[in-house]
């Protein structure tokens, strides 16, 4: 199998390929949930009636944070300098079948809701859907991103 060069922008200083901008904006939108409860927790007085404006069940809510943990890691061992941490190295090169669990456990709690509502149509529920299946289609196919979790030589 031949190695893909990328352009030398697409590279670290000790010589790792960076993952692909989407990569970032993904985890972002994974990780919603979590900058919903971070928002909430800053605003103290309207922290509950915030939460509960966008998860009126509580269970939906933990769902989501589960959902966007893996997100949260991946964000955390993306910044980090392979060559220093051979043991974040080792998590990093794992890490793409849990990027792609996490976005199908987000895709099936958007089906899940959908199911819950009926399959009634809402703006909401239809640019999430979209989105997740695009960040889904950009995962999969993406070599760039592939080839971000790869080491160096390997």
């Amino acid at each position: 199998m031949p190695i893909k060069i990328f352009s030398l922008q697409f590279y670290t200083q000790s010589g790792d390929l960076k993952p692909p901008t989407y990569f970032y904006y993904g985890l972002l939108f994974l990780a919603r949930t979590w900058a919903l409860l971070i928002i909430s927790v800053a605003s103290r007085e309207t922290g509950n009636k915030l939460l509960a404006i966008f998860y009126p069940d509580k269970t939906h809510f933990y769902l989501g944070l589960t959902s966007g943990l893996i997100a949260i890691i991946l964000f955390l061992l993306a910044g980090r300098d392979h060559d220093k941490h051979p043991f974040i190295c080792k998590l990093w090169q794992h890490a793409y079948p849990f990027l792609l669990l996490s976005i199908c456990f987000d895709l099936a709690l958007q089906l899940y809701y959908l199911y819950l509502d009926r399959f009634q149509y809402s703006i909401e529920a239809s640019v999430q859907l979209v989105l997740v299946i695009w960040l889904l289609l950009l995962c999969v196919r993406g070599k760039h991103l592939k080839a971000s979790f790869k080491r160096v030589g390997s």
